[in-house]
């Protein structure tokens, strides 16, 4: 029977819903901020490398970002099994710290630490090799003229680099927000396909709630409330490409 926007109404309601909404909004600005921050350290530092050495770590972020999700989380979760994991023993070498056994699952807040640092970890090939590849096409007169002015290592980022690369920024993490705020596999392998309820981010909650249980109205309508919510994220993305195209 039609039921008009009960679906919807009901969700809103729920007291499921804004948990979830508001653990995954702040899961997502954790993510994309310490993507980015990573992302510009990683682009400068292939600025000043060598060219052997740009080669050599080009490759390996492209090797990082050529795994496949289901793979680097099924390797980050061994890295951090409480068992045999090597995050726990090399942390035990560590003066007063005694990490073994030490579930890291254990808490939701500390789990999600760990899938943080998997979606990090697999965001920041494309973010670095992109921002390299603006800080190129900086001007390098415009850069002497900064050095010549006496402006210092921070100065020249804040003043220089910044401003060429601000739209390229904008177009990034708006991106990075689309990519981060769907998170799927990471937590849904981590815990092996039975997340617990402090895990449950929206693209979670909608696949335990509407395929999971079988309530696909539901399932539907979150599903909608989700596109909803990243079609702001893409006018965003969208206004900016218009603003760059005007530019040129």
């Amino acid at each position: 029977p039609w039921v008009g926007f009960r679906n919807f109404v009901d969700t809103l309601e729920s007291g499921q819903f804004w948990p979830v909404l508001y653990r995954t909004i702040v899961f997502t600005a954790v993510k994309v901020a310490l993507s980015l921050a990573i992302g510009v350290a990683l682009a400068l530092l292939l600025n000043r490398v060598t060219r052997w050495a740009r080669i050599l770590l080009t490759v390996v972020l492209l090797f990082v970002w050529a795994i496949p999700t289901t793979v680097s989380t099924q390797i980050f979760a061994w890295l951090f099994n409480n068992q045999y994991g090597v995050v726990n023993y090399v942390a035990g070498w560590l003066p007063g710290v005694s990490m073994q056994g030490h579930d890291w699952f254990a808490s939701s807040t500390s789990g999600l630490g760990v899938v943080t640092v998997v979606v990090v970890w697999g965001a920041i090939p494309l973010l670095a090799i992109s921002l390299h590849a603006g800080i190129t096409q900086v001007p390098t007169e415009v850069l002497e003229a900064a050095r010549c002015d006496g402006a210092g290592a921070w100065a020249t980022f804040r003043h220089v680099l910044l401003p060429y690369l601000r739209p390229l920024l904008v177009i990034l993490t708006t991106l990075s927000v689309i990519w981060d705020f769907g998170v799927f596999n990471q937590i849904w392998f981590m815990r092996n396909g039975h997340p617990e309820p402090g895990y449950q981010t929206l693209g979670v909650y909608l696949y335990s709630t509407g395929v999971g249980s079988s309530r696909y109205n539901t399932g539907a309508t979150l599903a909608i409330l989700m596109i909803l919510a990243l079609l702001v994220v893409m006018l965003v993305y969208i206004r900016q490409l218009f603003r760059i195209g005007d530019a040129e």
